[in-house]
């Protein structure tokens, strides 16, 4: 394949005012104060040392453009020159609207240049106001109800599902695990979580499985696949095809080490789509189960992943990794 996100690394960062201050002013200067001459004096204000804000990084750490969240309003969107065209910006506003619907937030809404409106358009954003000057830039009020994603989740099951799909399947080899984590991963529509001791090279190292996980990481602009590991060691050291994956998508596909303080009985799960199941009762072997219709069972599991998510961090061991 020639799509660039395949080939242009990005990574973008949750942050905050006090921990990258210089780097998000210097990347604000230089759109905003230097090409678009926003006076100075405008382009900082009272809000940034509160403000959520993000950087997307590329190759060597190279910080490539910014954004910030106010309350429930996206502004200082800047993107380098040279960076432009690359998928940097809307793999910042995917992090943004992502954090959004987690976070409950049901409206983002932000003030356009009008020249950008196609590309917040793309996103799904729409003009909600007439035209007006900042800065002497010519901007349009525009919004997204970020809230229809969340709303999703929780509708109710359909009626029809067959006794079939709702079996419970023993699994108790790693190549039946592998087949059905495979299938999660060439089936589902929009989200996986994966938890995992160190992504078992078995279950996930394959060109197959790392296919299913690209296509449905590129394929929908509100994507979200999330590894969280308990053993990240044995990554940094040795090739693995989805961590390969991950440093080429950074922006849809997130990986954190499990905060070691915080304890669980899970050994091995992944759920796609909020009703798909593949569980791993083993610690040191291959026992459990799989289903391919179990929103109950999925649900349970995300509120467990998430409480463990939300308490652990990425490895900087893995972030420094090159392909």
């Amino acid at each position: 394949m020639t799509d660039t996100i395949d080939f242009f690394s990005i990574n973008v960062e949750q942050t905050d005012w006090l921990s990258n201050r210089q780097v998000l002013m210097d990347i604000r200067h230089t759109v905003f104060v230097e090409e678009q001459q926003v006076p100075e004096s405008e382009e900082l204000d009272e809000h940034d040392p509160e403000a959520m804000h993000w950087v997307a990084w590329g190759e060597g750490n190279q910080a490539m453009a910014t954004a910030r969240l106010v309350g429930n309003k996206i502004g200082r969107m800047a993107v380098l020159q040279e960076y432009r065209d690359k998928g940097v910006g809307s793999s910042l506003m995917r992090a943004i609207i992502t954090y959004a619907i987690n976070s409950g937030i049901d409206t983002l809404v932000l003030d356009a240049q009008k020249h950008a409106l196609p590309f917040y358009e793309g996103l799904g954003f729409s003009v909600t106001g007439p035209e007006f000057m900042d800065a002497g830039i010519p901007h349009l009020p525009m919004a997204c109800d970020v809230g229809r994603y969340a709303k999703r989740t929780m509708e109710p099951a359909m009626p029809d599902i067959s006794e079939e799909l709702r079996k419970r399947i023993k699994v108790d080899s790693a190549d039946d695990f592998a087949r059905y984590a495979l299938e999660i991963a060439h089936s589902a529509k929009r989200d996986i979580r994966i938890f995992s001791e160190r992504l078992d090279p078995l279950l996930y190292d394959s060109e197959a499985f790392c296919d299913g996980i690209m296509k449905l990481a590129t394929r929908h602009p509100y994507a979200d696949v999330q590894l969280l590991v308990r053993d990240t060691g044995k990554l940094v050291n040795q090739f693995h095809h989805l961590v390969e994956l991950f440093m080429r998508l950074t922006s849809r596909i997130q990986l954190r080490k499990l905060n070691p303080e915080r304890e669980t009985l899970h050994t091995e799960f992944m759920v796609g789509d909020e009703d798909m199941v593949l569980y791993n009762q083993e610690q040191d072997g291959y026992k459990g189960y799989f289903y391919r219709y179990a929103p109950m069972e999925a649900r349970r599991l995300n509120l467990d992943f998430d409480s463990l998510w939300n308490s652990s961090e990425p490895d900087p061991a893995i972030r420094r990794l090159h392909i």
